[in-house]
């Protein structure tokens, strides 16, 4: 196989995984809004963690993204260039996945403290 048929499916799949991670910001993003304008009940500091939070939902996505575990050798062939594609991005989503159940529990705690000290 040529070199460049590795280039265009590791930039396919790379663009794919960014997509994903963008779509899911979106998703999350005015739930977010209302989750911290109500728990900080100051708009600047909500904006604030709203994009601290799509930051960090950002960067783990593009550096699961950025993974290449690419067989370039002479044994390689579709297959295993379809395997490889599968791989990097089942490593995307299980990256976000991991991040958004950290974040997720973090904002229960958050939630939790809030409702006791208001009481």
């Amino acid at each position: 196989m040529e070199k460049t048929t590795f280039i265009q499916t590791y930039l396919l799949t790379f663009a794919f995984c960014i997509a994903v991670t963008i779509a899911l910001i979106i998703l999350i993003n005015k739930g977010l809004r209302k989750f911290f304008e109500n728990l900080s009940q100051d708009n600047d500091i909500a904006n604030f963690f709203v994009k601290l939070t799509n930051i960090i939902i950002l960067l783990g996505g593009i550096g699961a993204a950025l993974k290449s575990g690419y067989q370039t050798d002479e044994k390689s062939n579709w297959l295993t260039l379809i395997w490889d594609s599968a791989a990097q991005a089942q490593e995307s989503l299980g990256r976000l996945f991991l991040t958004l159940m950290i974040l997720a529990v973090t904002f229960f705690i958050l939630h939790l403290i809030a409702r006791r000290i208001s009481k």
